[in-house]
């Protein structure tokens, strides 16, 4: 046993086994109650016989039952296995092979909580077409999945950059077109995006605060083992995981430069080249992995800022910022280019909006909306003013988080996403783990620390009441 064990023992929460099989067991009844043909768009249900037989055996409404117990369940499992620092005790151990253990009922089954995955299945069938979802539409030329993709969604683009196109097209061609093991295979790219964020994070965390024995435990419980995470990254495939693995990364190549002895050109390279040229594929696969920018300009100079006034600091930031915004920008437009899709994202910018999500100026948008419509009135001048308001409100507060975070350039990028999330005209959980693992990687105070964790619990448990009551269907069909 090391001495760093010894004098912080593993856990005053359950032991390793049974972690593993209780999350095991929730994380089943999620993926059963999932199976249920109620969650798919196809009017067949999900398109695999065994999936089919296997959701119907939990008949209505306990299949709804089941995922709220399971999200419940895995909530308290959660909590229970966390690190404790007044007591001493550490992170359960290999947290990567409990996460496995947690995930493995979830890699089967139907995409859990979203049918995001479905569009993304369709959007690769259209590209490998020859078509383009920018222009086209998806579930626009037949096809595989075209039957399966919510009716919200049909006609209408994606805002997906190129990358992430290019990404769905590579997962449908390895699965041959198969209309249901397409979708469960956007899983890939899903798992890759999570071992990026296991692998990165307790690095990355050791570096920032050498002092803490417990920054690497207290990150991975944070930014791995979290139930958002594991419903909505691994469970639900959302292209958000990826993304956020390779913004990780990109910090995790500066931590490795700066830690490199004697680096000379080779830390260069890294801090200026490949750092840089990671949060742009971040960009190119969501737009919102470009606020990695922040962490990769400001970890080299972390203890140089934090001897500067502020307004030198801003400046000295600001200007090493902008060297690394325009790399990885060129890398974001490069790859677009080369790809051949181009910028036709853009289009579809304010469709995201109008999924029914708890953000708060999606929430005025549309109740507002529907209120100015039922006076009479076009609710389109009301949306508009109130997507305004939306962009205002989070330039103001990503220039007030970045001015307040100047010399901790991490908890910039934390806070930011989570502002990002929250502000935006659109909230979903699997907008929230990216901001959990780089928040994981900073001091939080114990208030800040209780009111992110009732948070995450709340919005898992929440939407997977929501889902349930209000997006599954009559079925069978009429």
């Amino acid at each position: 046993m090391d001495t760093d064990q010894h004098t912080h023992p593993r856990g005053a929460g359950p032991s390793w086994g049974v972690a593993a099989a209780v999350g095991f067991a929730a994380s089943a009844l999620v993926a059963w109650g999932s199976a249920h043909p109620e969650f798919a768009f196809h009017p067949d249900g999900w398109l695999d016989p065994v999936v089919t037989a296997v959701g119907t055996a939990l008949p209505l409404p306990l299949n709804r039952v089941a995922i709220v117990v399971g999200c419940v369940a895995l909530s308290v499992l959660w909590w229970k296995v966390r690190p404790s620092v007044g007591a001493g005790f550490r992170g359960p151990a290999r947290p990567g092979w409990l996460l496995a253990a947690w995930a493995l009922p979830l890699l089967w089954s139907p995409p859990t909580l979203s049918a995001d995955a479905v569009l993304y299945a369709d959007s690769g069938w259209i590209e490998n077409s020859g078509g383009s979802v920018y222009t086209d539409g998806l579930a626009s030329a037949g096809g595989p999945f075209a039957d399966s993709v919510d009716p919200l969604w049909q006609g209408n683009g994606v805002a997906y950059p190129a990358l992430s196109l290019v990404v769905n097209q590579a997962v449908v061609a390895l699965t041959g077109n198969d209309d249901y093991w397409s979708v469960v295979a956007m899983r890939l790219p899903a798992v890759l995006g999570v071992a990026l964020i296991g692998l990165t994070l307790p690095r990355i965390a050791a570096h920032l605060r050498p002092t803490d024995p417990f920054a690497p435990d207290r990150a991975t419980w944070w930014g791995l083992l979290n139930p958002l995470l594991l419903v909505h990254f691994l469970g639900g495939a959302h292209n958000d995981a990826l993304m956020a693995g390779v913004s990780l990364l990109a910090v995790y190549t500066v931590v490795v430069a700066l830690e490199t002895p004697l680096g000379g050109a080779r830390s260069r390279l890294l801090v200026w080249v490949v750092a840089p040229v990671l949060v742009g594929v971040a960009m190119a696969l969501k737009q919102q992995g470009g606020l990695t920018v922040l962490a990769v300009a400001g970890v080299p100079l972390l203890f140089r800022l934090r001897e500067l006034p502020l307004g030198r600091r801003l400046w000295t930031y600001g200007v090493r910022t902008a060297g690394v915004t325009a790399i990885a920008v060129a890398t974001f437009v490069a790859i677009s280019l080369a790809t051949g899709k181009g910028f036709g994202w853009t289009a579809w910018l304010t469709l995201m909006g109008t999924a029914g999500t708890v953000a708060p100026f999606g929430l005025l948008g549309q109740f507002g909306g529907a209120l100015v419509e039922w006076l009479g009135a076009d609710p389109a001048g009301f949306r508009f003013v109130v997507g305004l308001a939306s962009n205002i409100t989070l330039l103001a507060g990503l220039a007030w988080v970045v001015i307040r975070f100047s010399d901790r350039p991490v908890s910039a990028v934390g806070w930011g996403s989570l502002a990002l999330a929250v502000l935006g005209q659109a909230l979903h959980p699997w907008y929230v783990p990216w901001s959990l693992a780089l928040l994981a990687l900073v001091p939080l105070s114990e208030r800040q620390r209780r009111w992110l964790a009732g948070f995450v619990v709340a919005f898992l448990v929440w939407n997977a009441i929501q889902t349930v009551v209000w997006h599954g269907v009559t079925w069978p069909p009429a």
